[in-house]
């Protein structure tokens, strides 16, 4: 495949295609992963506490980031798809290779973008804390 087949917002790296979205994930992701370790270096800076803190502070902020994802998913989907909720939990687990109703909303636009952000940014800050503990035991 060369340069001339590939489509607009679509890349060639090492071989592999490699589409604007994806780019734009990564690229979000060590933004946020470096913003969260700056938060967790200034959160030591200003209480004076010890470096292995630093890791328990990433880890209260990812879960913080994730919980707040997760209610903000459930909130964008109950105000424009209302009912969905209800209808899975009435009917139960979906059967094998099917997905719940609420996972059809993907890509549909109810949920904006920074909500994934959100969502991005709290899985940069449990990758932090690996970054952050290699940091202090070395």
């Amino acid at each position: 495949m060369t340069d001339q087949h590939v489509r607009p917002g679509k890349y060639i790296i090492y071989g592999y295609l490699i589409e604007d979205a994806m780019v734009s994930l990564i690229f979000n992701f060590f933004i946020s992963l470096i913003l969260s370790m700056m938060a967790a270096s200034l959160f030591l800076k200003a209480t004076g506490l010890s470096f292995w803190w630093g890791a328990l502070f990433l880890a209260c902020l990812g879960v913080l980031l994730y919980l707040s994802n997760i209610y903000l998913i459930r909130h964008f989907i109950n105000k424009k798809a209302p009912g969905v909720f209800e209808l899975d939990a009435t009917y139960g687990k979906p059967m094998k290779d099917s997905e719940y109703l609420w996972e059809k909303t993907a890509g549909t636009g109810i949920v904006p973008k920074w909500v994934s952000w959100i969502g991005i940014a709290s899985y940069a800050s449990f990758a932090g804390i690996v970054i952050w503990l290699i940091v202090w035991l070395t």
